[in-house]
C-alpha cells in the first residue's frame, strides 16, 4: 500500500510537471514546432558563434538594451509602422549580433507564426542563420520560402540563387530553372544575372559566361534598376 501511494504522489508530480511545462511553452510564445525545422541530413553542432558584440562591454550592453526595448513595444500600439513582426525580427538580429543562434531561430520563428506566406524578411534571415550554422538543407528552404512569399523582390532571389551555386553548383538543371524564372520575373534582372555568370564560370560553362556579362553590361547602359517589377 505504501508503495502504491508512492507511485500515485510520483505520477501527480510529474503530471503537475507537464501541465506546468505546456504553461510556459504557452506564456512564452514557443508552443509547437517552430515553422522551420531542421531538415532531414541537417545537425546543427553548435548554435552560437562568434561575434564581436558578445564582447563582455559596451556593444553588448547596447545589444541587450536594445532587445530589452523591442520587447517592451510588443503587443502594443506602436503605430501602422512598427509590427510585432518587425519587432520579432530586429529581437532576433540582436541575437545574431551576439552569436546566440538559438535565440535569434527562436525570435524569427515568432515573425513566422505572424505572417510566414506574404513576408520574406523572417524567411530570408532564418537562411542566412542556418547557413551560418551549416545547416543548408534548412538554409535552403527558408530561401526558397522568403522567394514564395515575396516574389517580387529581387534581393531574395539574389540570395537564394547565391546559395544554391555556392553549395549545390552540380544541380545544374535546377539552377538553370530558377535563373530562368528569376529572369522572367524582373524587366532588368542585372543583379540575378551577376549571380548566374559567375556560376556559370565556376561551372567551366565560359563561352555562357561570356556572353550573359555582355548582356548584363548592356543593361547597364539602359540606366534602368537592377530588378523592375512587370
Amino acid at each position: 500500500m505504501q508503495m502504491t501511494n508512492s507511485l500515485k504522489m510520483i505520477a501527480a508530480v510529474a503530471a503537475v510537471v507537464v501541465v506546468a511545462g505546456a504553461i510556459w511553452l504557452v506564456m512564452s510564445g514557443t508552443a509547437g514546432e517552430h515553422p522551420l525545422s531542421i531538415a532531414r541530413g541537417d545537425t546543427v553542432s553548435s548554435w552560437s558563434f562568434q561575434s564581436s558584440h558578445a564582447d563582455g562591454g559596451e556593444m553588448e550592453k547596447r545589444a541587450r538594451d536594445e532587445i530589452a526595448r523591442l520587447e517592451e513595444m510588443i503587443g502594443k500600439d506602436n503605430g501602422p509602422d512598427v509590427t510585432d513582426y518587425q519587432l520579432y525580427v530586429g529581437i532576433a538580429n540582436q541575437y545574431q549580433l551576439l552569436g546566440d543562434g538559438q535565440r535569434a531561430y527562436e525570435y524569427l520563428g515568432k515573425a513566422l507564426a505572424i505572417d510566414a506566406e506574404h513576408t520574406g524578411l523572417a524567411w530570408h534571415n532564418l537562411g542566412v542563420l542556418m547557413e551560418r550554422l551549416g545547416a543548408k538543407n534548412t538554409a535552403r528552404v527558408a530561401y526558397a520560402n522568403a522567394v514564395e512569399a515575396q516574389p517580387h523582390i529581387d534581393q531574395y532571389w539574389v540570395a537564394h540563387l547565391r546559395f544554391l551555386t555556392n553549395h549545390f553548383p552540380a544541380e545544374t538543371n535546377t539552377i538553370d530553372r530558377l535563373f530562368a524564372d528569376a529572369e522572367a520575373q524582373f524587366r532588368n534582372p542585372a543583379s540575378v544575372l551577376q549571380v548566374k555568370a559567375a556560376w556559370l564560370e565556376a561551372t567551366d560553362r565560359k563561352e555562357e559566361a561570356a556572353a550573359l556579362w555582355k548582356r548584363i553590361e548592356e543593361l547597364s547602359h539602359e540606366g534602368a534598376p537592377g530588378a523592375v517589377i512587370l
